[in-house]
């Protein structure tokens, strides 16, 4: 028993040191950003290029014929 939670402690300690490293020494916040951003701009970028006949379709549970 001693040994099983001292083996889930370690690993405890073993990952938190990880998450530690990964933070501080490898830009995790700063490449999470960055990732952010190159979405957003994917996204506009998309949208711009996307062109719409009309305004968008209501969905209201009900079927009306297409105009």
């Amino acid at each position: 028993m001693r040994i099983g939670l001292g083996i889930i402690f370690a690993l405890f300690i073993v990952c938190f040191v990880v998450i530690i490293v990964e933070e501080t020494f490898l830009g995790g916040r700063r490449r999470r950003k960055a990732l952010k951003k190159a979405r957003e701009r994917e996204i506009e970028a998309e949208m711009l290029t996307s062109a719409t006949k009309g305004p968008a379709r209501q969905n209201s549970g009900t079927h009306h014929p297409p105009q």
